[in-house]
């Protein structure tokens, strides 16, 4: 959500939320549940898991997952809603949103535990607003992996260091190709948009050191 309130056209499958300062996921279920059930018509199904209070909810047959997480801290940066909300009408905001070095370093990590190239779609995005990784965030993140199961052991990344992690993103977008980026980037970009990516791609993770 954050890069389409910074220009990008990609479509998001849920909304994310930070939650500051609180301990437990557990002390924001009953505000965020109260707060959705005031939309008029809206049916809501939510749960707690490991990571996060998720919310499905459904408005006039469509539905949407909300994701909240929970933090003492999180360094964030202020951005205003204006790309975005101009498209609808709507006045502009001032939001506070995740720092954008600190967000590039967690959505390569998300990338290196689930492997998909709407991640990398995300990763340029940053990387062209002059994002630079978190390093400290993104090795702490490398340590501790949380593989889906769509990823194979035998490709698991095996180094420690950001610059092995470079290489490896780099070797791995080197054999994309373009049909795979418009196979699973057709829900979440138009066409226009999905051509030549795989060049884009590769030029911008070329830049990293």
């Amino acid at each position: 959500m954050v890069l389409r309130v910074l220009g990008s056209p990609r479509l998001t499958n849920d909304l994310d939320y930070f939650f500051v300062p609180y301990k437990s996921k557990k002390d924001i279920v009953a505000e965020i549940v109260t707060c959705l059930r005031f939309l008029e018509g809206a049916a809501l199904d939510y749960s707690l898991n490991s990571k996060c209070l998720r919310v499905a909810l459904t408005v006039d047959q469509t539905t949407i997952q909300v994701e909240a997480k929970v933090a003492m801290e999180v360094e964030t940066t202020t951005a205003s809603t204006r790309l975005f909300s101009s498209q609808f009408d709507l006045p502009p905001r001032i939001i506070h949103v995740v720092d954008t070095n600190n967000a590039l370093a967690n959505k390569m990590a998300a990338w290196n535990e689930r492997r998909l190239v709407r991640d990398i779609y995300d990763i340029w995005f940053l990387l062209q607003m002059s994002a630079s990784p978190d390093t400290a965030t993104l090795e702490r993140r490398l340590r501790k992996p949380s593989y889906s199961r769509l990823v194979k052991k035998e490709d698991y990344f095996r180094g420690r260091t950001c610059s092995e992690f470079y290489d490896f993103l780099r070797g791995w977008v080197a054999a994309l190709s373009e049909k795979q980026i418009v196979d699973e980037l057709s829900d979440y970009l138009p066409p226009e948009e999905t051509s030549g990516l795989v060049l884009l791609f590769r030029a911008a993770l070329a830049r990293l050191l």
